[in-house]
């Protein structure tokens, strides 16, 4: 059973929004661990992503609704995003992190989000990164913001990117390592992913992936769920603008009205206990044949 949640920050059980706002469940099992439910509306939401525009696709309606409803959001965000461009003049340069940054600020200051704090990584070098200095960052800003909900990318990274499946590894270790916060990944489901196919397909998007394909699951798998009102999806879409350098070219390519309402839906799954027990090894690490490295014990 999923939960919606609602724009008054009710949580809608199950698919229809025709059923009754719930609380959630206290506890629920994940392989053989016993874990808690996320709360029907995070008060203290933390975000840990990799490059700046990560957490307005991904999450900008969720974090809307907690600071609306009186929550706190914070948001540590690995790099700068200085290769974010095709432009060789400011490729890889300080001066376009700075860019970048000023853009992520001013997109979350849309939101009313204040809290905003960087890992210092190179953009593209995650994966090159001090593993345990990065999980004791996150897991020392978890310590500080004593989040009731972490959101962040699943070990798929959604497009793969290294830097993005460094930062789910990171912040589930970092995670098991502290007590007291959900853990949520965010996904696709078959059903996103089969709707935006052809758009996909024509744009690129997701060409360097096997198949041409993102991973998705089924709906089923999804615990966290925000559809947006047209209200909020209009806030998104200036949290998006924000990020310029990012978005204008390809919401002129994509076109406005499925530009806007491509990420809609904000949705969220739980790591599987395989997920939580077992990581998957840093690129460099494949390539060198080197056996698979086990970053995260298996829970209790």
């Amino acid at each position: 059973m999923h939960h919606s949640i609602q724009p008054d920050g009710s949580t809608v059980r199950g698919s229809s929004a025709t059923e009754p706002s719930a609380t959630a469940t206290a506890y629920t099992t994940c392989g053989n661990s016993l874990m808690r439910m996320n709360r029907p509306l995070p008060r203290r939401l933390l975000g840990v992503w990799a490059h700046p525009d990560d957490e307005a696709y991904l999450s900008a309606g969720l974090m809307a609704r907690v600071i609306d409803a009186g929550g706190s959001v914070t948001v540590l965000t690995a790099t700068r995003g200085e290769k974010g461009t095709d432009d060789p003049a400011k490729y890889d340069s300080d001066e376009f992190g700075a860019v970048r940054e000023r853009e992520l600020r001013a997109s979350l200051a849309a939101l009313g989000v204040t809290d905003v704090r960087f890992m210092g990584h190179r953009d593209g070098e995650c994966d090159l990164a001090d593993d345990d200095r990065a999980v004791g960052v996150i897991a020392a800003t978890i310590r500080d913001v004593e989040p009731d909900t972490i959101v962040t990318f699943g070990p798929d990274g959604i497009t793969h990117h290294t830097d993005h499946r460094s930062i789910s590894r990171w912040t589930t270790e970092a995670w098991r390592r502290t007590a007291g916060s959900d853990l949520f990944y965010a996904a696709m489901t078959h059903d996103y992913v089969a709707l935006h196919h052809e758009m996909h397909d024509r744009l690129g998007v997701f060409a360097d992936l096997p198949g041409g394909r993102p991973a998705s699951v089924g709906r089923s798998a999804i615990r966290l769920e925000c559809d947006l009102t047209e209200t909020e999806l209009d806030r998104k879409r200036t949290a998006l603008a924000a990020h310029e350098s990012q978005t204008a070219g390809l919401a002129e390519v994509m076109g406005e009205e499925t530009y806007r309402t491509w990420w809609r839906s904000e949705r969220f799954r739980r790591p599987t206990a395989t997920e939580i027990a077992r990581c998957d090894a840093p690129a460099w690490m494949q390539d060198a044949e080197l056996p698979h490295r086990v970053l995260v014990g298996a829970t209790s």
